[in-house]
């Protein structure tokens, strides 16, 4: 599995904070603690290199994930991996992926770990996955915390499922917010929209609200009415997703903006959860060597 440069920025932020969590969790008197990744992806990861030419290069960094031969790469820890690693080690552990390759990947992770740690493998959809866990644990939360990592390539957490990971108080979130690799490209100019499309982006942001932060109608030059987008929309949506997410989880960090190798904005990576202590630290950890957009 290829990823641009930039997955060593937003897998260091995660590591720092999972090695605070487990730390300050290790000292509480809970049943147990779990980290789920919620798009796992393997257990390491290859780095893209760079492409000459300005066009290829260009389709390479919208996909994070896309593939790309080239020959001898660099190799990370990908997410599972980094989870598994730090110390003190979660009680659980559960890897969240599509993919029958990575699945595969995953499982020989995971017998590499299998004596020190409870890991889990789930092939499937992870907002099915997370409702059916949330279903089971009704009534538990007193005994249990957790932390999930959602790191799509696109849109596919849908509000409801974060605002039912909100609603236990006692799960945690970092998330990327995949702004310039999937939203914008739905957020037309003009602000016409099909039914599919207007019903997709509701469904992401759980209201249709955005529509109305994003499109002002303005008289054109023919002193015709027209929408247009208002400017630094992706700043605009980011800021305003932090606070849907400080309404369902009670805390959240700024927003960390990453950006690629040409210097583009393509994700915003965000922590919410229920807890104060952890929302400082992460914002502690997100404010380092990046611009936050609060």
């Amino acid at each position: 599995m290829d990823v641009g440069p930039w997955a060593t920025e937003k897998l260091e932020c995660l590591r720092k904070y999972l090695q605070a969590y487990t730390r300050i969790l290790g000292n509480q008197q809970f049943r147990g603690y779990f980290y789920i990744d919620a798009f796992a992806g393997p257990g390491s990861l290859k780095l893209r290199q760079e492409a000459a030419d300005p066009g290829l290069r260009l389709l390479l960094d919208v996909a994070e994930h896309a593939a790309h031969d080239a020959g001898e790469r660099e190799y990370i820890s990908g997410s599972p991996r980094v989870a598994l690693e730090v110390e003190p080690r979660f009680t659980d552990y559960v890897f969240v992926e599509l993919d029958k390759t990575r699945i595969r990947e995953l499982e020989e992770l995971t017998r590499e770990f299998e004596s020190r740690a409870r890991v889990h493998v789930r092939r499937g959809d992870c907002n099915t996955y997370l409702h059916a866990l949330l279903q089971r644990m009704e009534g538990q939360w007193r005994s249990w915390r957790g932390i999930v990592f959602l790191d799509p390539f696109g849109m596919q957490v849908p509000w409801r499922t974060l605002a039912a990971l909100g609603a236990t108080g006692a799960v945690e979130v970092f998330i990327n917010f995949p702004v310039g690799m999937a939203i914008q490209r739905l957020l037309k100019r003009s602000g016409e929209f099909t039914p599919p499309e207007r019903k997709k982006l509701d469904a992401y942001f759980g209201t249709t609200e955005w529509f109305d932060l994003l499109y002002r109608r303005r008289e054109n030059l023919f002193g015709e009415d027209a929408t247009e987008k208002v400017r630094r929309a992706g700043d605009v949506l980011a800021s305003w997703y932090r606070g849907r997410l400080k309404e369902a989880f009670g805390y959240v960090s700024a927003a960390r903006e990453i950006k690629n190798t040409r210097g583009v904005p393509i994700y915003y990576l965000i922590f919410a959860g229920p807890n104060r202590t952890g929302a400082r630290i992460a914002n502690e950890i997100l404010k380092q060597g990046a611009r936050r957009v609060r």
